[in-house]
């Protein structure tokens, strides 16, 4: 979806007497290609939707507006801007010496990957598990030339030049952008790493990005305890519940048995299918398209972001916890449908909702995540969240 097609969101706030009322404080291998998604029929129930009586269509504009919300309330709204979803990359690339020309690929292209998804505006971190390029011991450091040359004889490490990496070797962290876990990566142990050195890259994650584990390798995943698609996703959801709600893997590794290549990659192949991730054949010895393919995917997966900031309330207004409302206009739809207040993520399920990021002191209001789905398949929708008016909250 492209940043023009995306969702026009108003925000406001305001304390008003307007109201005299009270006022109280998964699935199938990713495609190479992007595919497109299919839209949202006009005035399609939307999970924690429900109709308000006598509500008119939302009016979003560049100032205040006054809105009606129902039982005789009038909300005044607020422009502010939509974002995508961040995106979370974890590499593990396999050191072993039959990679050497696997290694030279990631090491010239990986600046020209994450920039292709900084230019599609997602806002992108890499996360690498390699080991770095270790100096010869009368050498020094190796010069950023020979980081590239393939025929460097100092091993089979990676360091990354700027601007995703600092340019040192080793060293070559920049953080927050790039982030180089210096472990070496042996044949097997590529999904054991992902898992046992979570401790050190875990404050690079975000908690509302997209998470993708790249493995690159010409072996297969044989070394207990991730030694099948079921051990690796068991251990992956006990990292962290919330961090991990849904993740995809992707991978170079080899679909047959081809020439000096150790293992066909099962284990990567049924992960790959399981998570909708990007598989490239690395006996096809060509790169560059699976490079480019899981760029692509890794954009597409970045849609609308449903967590969006509380602006300031307008001149002369205050914010009230109480007296908030979100509603949802599908494309061709003539009138808005309200999405009820729920407490917190764990009260979501499949009806959907609403809810704040804190409900002491909030400052974002975040859309569920089966709502926030169906915002993502239409790109002409359009979601108003309004302030002055007693909140909606769903069912009990």
């Amino acid at each position: 979806m492209s940043i023009a097609g995306m969702l026009a969101l108003a925000l406001a706030a305001c304390s008003s007497d307007q109201d005299g009322g009270p006022r109280n404080g998964s699935g199938r291998q990713r495609p190479i290609s992007a595919s497109g998604s299919a839209g949202t029929p006009g005035g399609a129930a939307i999970p924690g939707g429900g109709a308000v009586p006598g509500a008119g269509a939302a009016q979003a504009g560049a100032g205040s507006s006054m809105v009606p919300v129902g039982d005789g309330c009038a909300a005044i709204s607020q422009t502010a801007d939509n974002r995508l979803q961040p995106a979370d990359i974890i590499f593990a690339v396999d050191n072993s010496g039959s990679m050497d020309e696997e290694i030279v690929f990631v090491r010239e292209q990986l600046n020209a990957f994450s920039q292709q998804i900084v230019d599609s505006g997602v806002d992108v971190r890499i996360i690498l598990i390699s080991a770095p390029i270790a100096p010869a011991m009368d050498a020094g450091a190796p010069s950023l030339a020979d980081l590239f040359d393939d025929d460097d004889d100092q091993d089979n490490g990676i360091c990354i030049a700027a601007p995703l990496g600092s340019g040192n070797c080793p060293g070559d962290s920049n953080p927050p952008r790039y982030l180089h876990v210096p472990t070496e990566v042996k044949s097997h142990d590529a999904l054991n790493l992902f898992v046992s050195t979570f401790p050190q890259w875990r404050d690079q994650l975000r908690p509302n990005s997209t998470k993708t584990f790249v493995a690159v390798t010409d072996d297969n995943a044989e070394d207990a305890p991730n030694n099948s698609a079921a051990a690796f996703t068991a251990a992956v959801g006990a990292l962290d519940p919330v961090l991990f709600q849904d993740w995809s893997l992707s991978g170079i590794y080899c679909f047959s048995e081809c020439p000096e290549a150790a293992e066909i990659g099962t284990v990567y192949s049924d992960l790959v299918m399981q998570t909708q991730g990007v598989g490239g054949d690395l006996c096809l010895q060509d790169f560059a398209p699976v490079f480019d393919a899981l760029a692509q995917s890794v954009i597409d997966a970045s849609g609308i972001d449903c967590r969006w900031d509380i602006p300031a309330p307008p001149q002369g207004q205050t914010f009230e916890i109480g007296r908030v409302n979100v509603q949802y206009t599908a494309s061709g739809a003539p009138t808005p449908q309200t999405i009820f207040h729920v407490p917190s993520m764990n009260d979501c399920a499949t009806s959907g909702g609403w809810f704040y990021d804190d409900n002491a002191s909030p400052t974002k209001v975040i859309v569920c995540p089966s709502t926030c789905d169906l915002f993502a398949d239409d790109a002409n929708a359009k979601l108003d969240v309004l302030f002055g008016c007693e909140t909606k909250d769903g069912p009990d």
